[in-house]
């Protein structure tokens, strides 16, 4: 699996304290995937040892097995 990340999704993971770990554990073993587009989904997922809630990737799905991480959100929450 190759991860990019966009500036905005860098800026994003900084100010959440959210590593490159989490994200691709996130992409990897989602607890859950939410399609937004052809092309664009959210995959989200709790982190044991975080206090927030469930941390979500907004992600562009390239091919196959490359993402383009958009931004990341906590406290997501699944309506």
């Amino acid at each position: 699996m190759e991860v990019r990340y966009r500036s905005h999704a860098v800026e994003r993971m900084i100010q959440r304290k959210i590593s490159t770990t989490e994200v691709e554990s996130i992409l990897r073993q989602p607890d859950g995937v939410i399609p937004q587009s052809q092309d664009k989904s959210i995959y989200y997922k709790g982190i044991s040892g975080r206090t927030d809630n469930s941390i979500a990737a907004v992600t562009l799905v390239k091919s196959g097995d490359v993402f383009e991480v958009i931004t990341v959100m906590i406290d997501f929450e699944v309506a």
